[in-house]
């Protein structure tokens, strides 16, 4: 079959184009090279893995990116002992109130939950025989005051002997007894509240018959609360008194009360090796005195300081931060973890009280970085140059 002259000038054209091409590459090849040396080469200066690549010291210098960050200062914090109990709360005026004299029910003035003053009248009981024994003892008073009076002049003038005069005032005075006794046994048919408070419930209706003895109903102060729960004997010994203490309603339930410790037992259980301890918290509508609560309380401990804790980096060598000089280069320091408390990090290391840490950001900061306008908790613009970086 005879070949198309349209096909043999087409292959020769291909073939001198690829020649053409093959030649520009080999001629191009030595300066690429070349360049590349100039630069450092693979691992050299330009390159990722030399001093002055990308992320490198150099790079930084001559106008690279450094990352947005917030810095923040460091802060004094105590490394304190946390202790976790659990607590019966009373109120800190607490009182069952009971019958001191037996009688017949005449009036009950007891509503649960409602607020009463120092004196109300809760409870009366038949007082008739009482008021009877307070006229005839009120009656009788006055004639045995003045017939000792009058003995005492007489006596004084000799016109009454000695004996009568004595007589006459130890009348006086056992009348003046029995009037005392009989208004006391009057005030004990009526139950007052002992203090300001609330009342609790009763059985009690009028036309029952109460014995000596018997409960009547309760009252709490609700202006104050006392939770008591016990701490073993080598954690008490660092309780203080005034330590604050944090109570949360067994079950997570309810507002968190704060308060603070208002007693210690002066002797430990000998059988539970425990120790009592009392915490007082603000009361008002919140209180629910005999509920179980949630102790949390944490004594001062030792001096150390405190920062954030997104500025605390991990490697293989340890935690560490990044801190700011003043002329806002980053320098690693080396610390240790003392405790964490919420969003912080209560820690020891190459670091002193009101020195500048990095936060947001720290896990991007590379040695030789410097961030000269940064701030405390001021961020960095984000891809800003390292010079103006975390204006």
């Amino acid at each position: 079959m005879p070949i198309s002259r349209t096909f043999i000038a087409g292959a020769l054209a291909g073939a001198a184009l690829g020649a053409v091409a093959v030649g520009i590459v080999l001629s191009a090849k030595p300066s690429v090279e070349s360049s590349a040396a100039s630069q450092g080469g693979p691992g050299g200066p330009g390159r990722p893995g030399g001093r002055g690549g990308a992320g490198g010291p150099a790079a930084f210098s001559r106008g690279g990116m450094a990352p947005a960050i917030t810095v923040a200062s460091v802060a004094p914090a105590n490394v304190g002992r946390t202790l976790e109990a659990i607590g019966s709360a009373r109120s800190s005026k607490a009182a069952t109130l009971v019958a001191e004299t037996a009688g017949l029910v005449t009036a009950v003035e007891i509503i649960a939950g409602k607020p009463v003053k120092q004196g109300d009248v809760l409870l009366r009981l038949d007082d008739e025989a009482q008021r009877i024994a307070l006229a005839r003892a009120r009656a009788q008073y006055p004639a045995a005051k003045a017939n000792a009076d009058r003995f005492a002049a007489l006596a004084a003038e000799d016109a009454a002997s000695r004996l009568e005069a004595d007589t006459a005032f130890n009348e006086h005075k056992a009348a003046e007894a029995d009037l005392r006794a009989a208004e006391f046994a009057l005030s004990q048919r009526t139950i007052r509240a002992p203090f300001d408070g609330v009342i609790g419930l009763t059985l009690i209706q009028r036309g029952d018959y109460l014995r000596v003895g018997d409960v009547v109903t309760t009252i709490d102060d609700p202006a104050s609360l006392i939770v008591e729960f016990t701490a073993p004997q080598e954690a008490a010994s660092a309780v203080r008194i005034g330590q604050k203490v944090s109570a949360t309603l067994a079950g997570g339930a309810g507002e968190t009360l704060e308060g603070a410790v208002s007693a210690i037992d002066t002797r430990v259980d000998p059988v539970s090796r425990t120790l009592r301890i009392e915490a007082a918290f603000a009361g008002g509508a919140k209180i629910l005195p005999g509920a179980t609560y949630a102790i949390t309380t944490t004594n001062e401990g030792a001096s150390a300081l405190s920062v954030p804790g997104l500025a605390v980096q991990w490697d293989r060598t340890g935690a560490y931060v990044w801190k700011l000089g003043p002329d806002g280069a980053a320098t690693r320091a080396s610390v240790s973890i003392l405790q964490r408390t919420d969003d912080m990090a209560i820690v020891s290391g190459d670091i002193a009280q009101g020195e500048r840490v990095i936060v947001e950001g720290a896990d991007r900061v590379r040695p030789g970085m410097t961030f000269p306008g940064a701030g405390a908790d001021r961020q960095g613009r984000a891809g800003a140059p390292a010079s103006a970086a975390a204006n």
